[in-house]
């Protein structure tokens, strides 16, 4: 079997999955499409030639039509809808401590590994802590790099170190669960890609009734600490690209707050 296989059959001839192709491999000539041999290692088995095709006529060496779960009619959202999801998510810092499940982050994970990674090289993985205590154990870790940092003049944790000793958690905020994103160290593309799947999974945990906030400080003092990177325990060679604590929030938002027109550039 070739990179693409085409059933003449149900083949119009319509040339959608030529131009579907980001990379160009495949060519429509006078007759059905066909790939451009010499250029077929370029091929990033993103899909878009079995997705695109209106009568599921081209399979990939790599994915069927009947592989590819069809879309429902209506599935894009309204402006409105996408407004009012995107204006009402916020940063959430006060969860209620119900704990997670494992099925219910499989069921948000599912729907993340959808979003776009660089060249689509599916390369981020996933770290899942679901005990509240592991999740305190990191803040308790970023805590005492941050007291390492004091007089240091780039950096000034006075105030959240002031929390901690109050009883506060100002680095994981209680959060019942945390969610860390990580990739190979020398990986060019996992930080973007990293950023885009977190950054779905921001706004997809929100039908699921669930808040989250970025875990900013984690995420420097991993990259700043190597004891805060050790009590990540991720695999050899890997780093970690960002973080969302995550759990049911203890009260919901009745508004959107103003925000900064945007600040553009029209060319």
């Amino acid at each position: 079997m070739g990179l693409v296989t085409i059933n003449e059959g149900t083949c119009t001839t319509c040339g959608i999955c030529a131009k579907a192709c980001p990379v160009g491999i495949i060519a429509l000539g006078e007759g059905f499409p066909s790939t451009i041999e010499k250029i077929e290692k370029g091929c990033i088995t993103c899909g878009h030639c079995v997705a695109a095709c209106p009568t599921a006529a081209l399979s990939h060496c790599r994915m069927t039509p009947e592989e590819c779960t069809p879309l429902e009619p209506g599935w894009r959202l309204s402006p409105e809808q996408v407004g009012q999801l995107i204006k009402g998510r916020r940063s959430v810092r006060n969860f209620r401590p119900e704990p997670l499940t494992p099925d219910l982050i499989a069921d948000l994970l599912d729907i993340v590994r959808h979003a776009p990674t660089g060249m689509n090289s599916q390369t981020i993985s996933w770290k899942v802590i679901l005990d509240e205590q592991e999740v305190q154990f990191l803040s308790l870790a970023v805590i005492e790099w941050m007291r390492i940092q004091e007089g240091n003049e780039v950096y000034s944790f006075k105030g959240m170190l002031k929390a901690w000793e109050m009883g506060r958690d100002p680095i994981l905020r209680k959060a019942p669960a945390l969610i860390v994103a990580h990739g190979a160290a020398d990986d060019p593309m996992a930080q973007s890609s990293a950023t885009i799947a977190l950054t779905t999974m921001d706004l997809a945990a929100l039908p699921f009734g669930l808040g989250t906030c970025w875990a900013g400080f984690l995420t420097m003092a991993a990259a700043s600490s190597s004891g805060v990177a050790t009590a990540l325990a991720l695999p050899p060679g890997h780093r970690m690209y960002g973080g969302l604590m995550i759990g049911y929030p203890e009260f919901e938002y009745a508004r959107i707050p103003t925000r900064n027109p945007a600040s553009v550039i029209w060319g």
